[in-house]
């Protein structure tokens, strides 16, 4: 089984130069999920630095909210999509994911998976839902399963599913507090047995707890090659 941690971003307090650099030398981890880009589209400048620097890092893309948000999935945001694909051209040899981050509100799971298709990312579409209806339901979950990567969560909301495939990809934002919580070395062993259960080809993990995100995804590796 290939594992791959990281923690969602790295312009952090924890990170002393607040740079990729650091987290680069520093971090021990294997894998980062840009967060920034949810919010505004990365310089190419910045894309291109990303692609020497982070060489040795597995990536997961989040993709800006106009997409997920503003647009929901509709045919007017396949065009922002070209374009904001078009701008990680330099880092795209080193993306396993797009993380496309579907609103509370959002529960049209047709939509969400026609724009799958047109994308024609496959199991590189990663799709985080929090829609409590669309997530209790088994027969949609599986059909979102068959053509993409299906994010499990872990929250104050959402928390004790693990989607299983050949890849489970895990966002752990928090378990009582959303962000602001310190994950226990038997919360992390919990949650990683669950994965190891279903014994997938390839795991991902990413901690998006802010200030605690390091040491916690620190100790998700530890365990990983323990157990």
């Amino acid at each position: 089984m290939d594992t791959f941690v990281g923690t969602s971003g790295w312009y952090y307090e924890w990170n002393k130069k607040k740079n990729l650099d650091w987290f680069v030398e520093n971090s021990g981890l294997n894998s980062v999920e840009l967060n920034a880009s949810f919010y505004r589209f990365p310089a190419p400048s910045s894309i291109r630095s990303w692609s020497t620097k982070g060489a040795e890092l597995r990536w997961s893309i989040k993709v800006h909210r106009s997409i997920t948000h503003w647009r929901q999935f509709g045919e007017s945001a396949l065009e922002t999509w070209e374009n904001f694909r078009g701008l990680f051209e330099p880092l795209e040899h080193l993306i396993d994911f797009y993380l496309f981050q579907a609103p509370p509100k959002f529960d049209d799971a047709a939509t969400a998976l026609g724009f799958a298709e047109e994308t024609g990312l496959g199991e590189k579409f990663a799709l985080e839902i929090r829609n409590k209806k669309l997530l209790g339901n088994d027969d949609t979950c599986e059909e979102l399963l068959e053509k993409v990567t299906l994010v499990s969560v872990d929250s104050p909301d959402y928390r004790d599913r693990i989607f299983s495939g050949k890849i489970v990809y895990v966002r752990m934002h928090g378990r009582e507090g959303w962000y602001s919580y310190n994950y226990t070395r038997e919360e992390i062993e919990e949650t990683i047995r669950k994965i190891n259960e279903f014994e997938p080809e390839k795991v991902y993990i990413y901690f998006n707890n802010n200030h605690n995100m390091l040491e916690n995804a620190r100790t998700a590796l530890k365990v990983f090659f323990k157990m």
